[in-house]
């Protein structure tokens, strides 16, 4: 299998990138409020979308319904995402090729082998792009219309992490709505304590594998939030937690601690403007 990556592909073609129709689409990922994210972007485009929370009833949902993408979390409880992705297509042998997209903050594009041979298809890293996800949902469609999966296209960008905020990152990437945008931002700094809560207690606990599943959800929602700062410090705990480098655990956490407390008091003064004007945006 040829895998191609393509560095800044989609800002250079969005605009050929064709209306598709509805598709029916699966969402995998144990956290409600990337659930509820990725639920309201594809719905905003007419989709039709289901939600589920681990691996195993993504795998006990495509038995039942035909789906056209699967957008599958790579860590989750129960069963995780490579393993869900082996056992689709195992079962699927001999019927229709279903689009699967790994999402995940972890991958490099270096271990992409390790997504392919589970039957991946092609995965988005988070934070993702708006532009990303629609031009995913285009490939999938012409998979399922053409039985052109083996033709995979890796799409990464670089994030730059300096702003504890950046509000106008955060309304692109929901779609440009600054409603949505202030909705799921309120709704994510008031659980960010319970977040941060259950980082400490997995911490204490010496369980590496939960905590590595708490800061790998943290850094998904904060990243595409437009809470770089955080995302950034998640996703390095997210990484030495899977390494196994205990020592340099807790001050990560302090750190994120220390982060969190900026980002709440960004976020409270940014909540309580009026509507902004972002221009083309």
């Amino acid at each position: 299998m040829e895998i191609v990556i393509v560095m800044g592909f989609i800002a250079e073609n969005q605009s050929n990138i064709g209306k598709i129709p509805q598709l029916n689409i699966l969402v995998v990922d144990d956290d409600v409020l990337n659930q509820r994210m990725m639920q309201l972007l594809l719905m905003r485009d007419g989709h039709q979308v289901d939600l589920v929370s681990n691996g195993l009833e993504a795998f006990e949902a495509i038995k039942i319904k035909r789906y056209d993408v699967v957008f599958m979390d790579l860590q989750m409880p129960v069963m995780d995402g490579i393993e869900a992705s082996r056992r689709i297509r195992q079962w699927e042998t001999g019927r229709s090729h279903t689009f699967i997209v790994a999402l995940t903050a972890s991958y490099l594009p270096e271990q992409g082998h390790v997504l392919f041979e589970a039957g991946i298809d092609n995965y988005v890293s988070k934070p993702f792009e708006l532009e990303q996800v629609q031009q995913l949902l285009k490939y999938g469609f012409l998979a399922r219309n053409n039985d052109q999966s083996d033709q995979s296209v890796i799409l990464e960008k670089e994030l730059h992490t300096e702003k504890v905020l950046d509000f106008e990152k955060g309304i692109v990437q929901v779609g440009g709505d600054e409603d949505t945008f202030r909705e799921l931002l309120s709704d994510f700094i008031e659980g960010l304590p319970k977040r941060l809560q259950i980082i400490q207690h997995f911490y204490g606990k010496k369980d590496l594998v939960e905590l590595s599943r708490a800061a790998h959800n943290l850094s998904g929602i904060a990243g595409n939030l437009g809470a770089l700062q955080l995302y950034d410090c998640a996703k390095k705990l997210d990484k030495l937690s899977i390494e196994d480098y205990t020592d340099s655990l807790g001050p990560l956490i302090q750190e994120i601690q220390i982060v969190t407390g900026k980002l709440l008091e960004v976020s409270n003064n940014f909540l309580a403007e009026k509507k902004i004007s972002l221009g083309s945006f």
